[in-house]
C-alpha cells in the first residue's frame, strides 16, 4: 500500500468524525452490503494470511481504499474528502479493487520462482515469460510491450500454452494449479489486474495517476 495520504481538511475534525461509529454509507446502505462475501473475509481470522498478501498485487491506491473501507470502516464520502476526489471515484476504485481481490482469491496461490521452475519442464523461455507476465498483469498488450513482441504473438502463444497445460495437468498434478490459473485468465479474466488510469487521481496521496 502507499505511504500516507493528502488530508485537505482539519485532521482533528476528521478524527472526530471517524471516531464515531458509522455503519451506513451516504445512501443509507449498510457498509458491509458493498460485498458481503469480501466483508466476511476481512472479518475472518485468516485475514492476514489470505487477504493482506493480495493487497500487494493490486494497485496501491485501491489497496489503500480497501484498507480504509473494510478495515478502518470509513465512509466512502469521508475517504473521498481525504483524497480530494468524488465519492463516485472512490466507489469505482473500490469496485475495481474488490473484483481484483476476488479474482486472486479464486485462483491457486503461486510464486514467480516456483512458476518459472515448474513451467521450464514443458515450455520454452518465451512461453514462460508470457505466462508469468499474464499471471502478473492479465494484460496481453502490457506483456507484449515488456517482451518486445506483437500482441498477436503473445495471444497466440498464450492460448497454445493454456491448451498444453490442460493436457499436462491430466497426468501431472503438479501442473493443476497453473492450469487453473491460466484457464481462468483465458476464459473470462483478461485485464482484471490491469491498471486503469484516472486523471482525477493525479497527485493524490503522493503517488502517480492510477
Amino acid at each position: 500500500m502507499s505511504s500516507g495520504y493528502v488530508i485537505p481538511v482539519d485532521p482533528a475534525e476528521l478524527a472526530n468524525r471517524f471516531a464515531a461509529p458509522d455503519a451506513l454509507l451516504d445512501d443509507g446502505v449498510p457498509a458491509e452490503s458493498l460485498d458481503p462475501e469480501l466483508d466476511a473475509l476481512f472479518s475472518a481470522d485468516d485475514y492476514e494470511s489470505r487477504i493482506l498478501p493480495l493487497l500487494d498485487r493490486i494497485p496501491e491506491r485501491e489497496a489503500d481504499l480497501i484498507f480504509l473501507y473494510y478495515v478502518k470502516k470509513k465512509r466512502q464520502a469521508d475517504i473521498a474528502e481525504i483524497f480530494e476526489v468524488t465519492q463516485a471515484a472512490i466507489s469505482y476504485r473500490l469496485d475495481r479493487g474488490i473484483k481484483r481481490i476476488k479474482f486472486l482469491l479464486s485462483i491457486p496461490p503461486a510464486t514467480e520462482e516456483d512458476m518459472r521452475r515448474d513451467l521450464a519442464e514443458i515450455f520454452e523461455q518465451i512461453d514462460i515469460d508470457i505466462l508469468v507476465g499474464m499471471w502478473q498483469t492479465t494484460c496481453q498488450s502490457e506483456v507484449a510491450t515488456k517482451l518486445n513482441l506483437t500482441q498477436g504473438r503473445v495471444r497466440h502463444r498464450f492460448f497454445k500454452a493454456v491448451e498444453v497445460l490442460k493436457d499436462t495437468a491430466l497426468n501431472a498434478k503438479k501442473f493443476e494449479p497453473y492450469q487453473k490459473i491460466f484457464s481462468s485468465i483465458a476464459s473470462k479474466n483478461f485485464n482484471i489486474l490491469r491498471e486503469v488510469k484516472l486523471p482525477q487521481w493525479s497527485g493524490r496521496g503522493g503517488d502517480a495517476c492510477f
